[in-house]
């Protein structure tokens, strides 16, 4: 259950990217789009595929 919500308070959604995986062949593609890039990345491994998009997004974002 969420937290009642300020009155005063205002959220907008903002999206911060994009993601499109899909598979090509042998190969798992994701193509990517954030404000300051897009990119697609492939690779036949799913989880080294992804490992690398949430590397980049990390990066972009700032997370450590």
């Amino acid at each position: 259950m969420h937290a009642p919500m300020d009155e005063k308070m205002v959220v907008e959604d903002e999206n911060l990217a994009v993601i499109n995986i899909f598979k090509e062949g042998s190969e798992f593609v994701a193509i990517v789009e954030t404000q300051g890039w897009k990119r697609e990345y492939r690779n036949t491994v799913f989880e080294d595929m992804l490992r690398e998009l949430v590397i980049d997004l990390q990066e972009e974002f700032g997370a450590e």
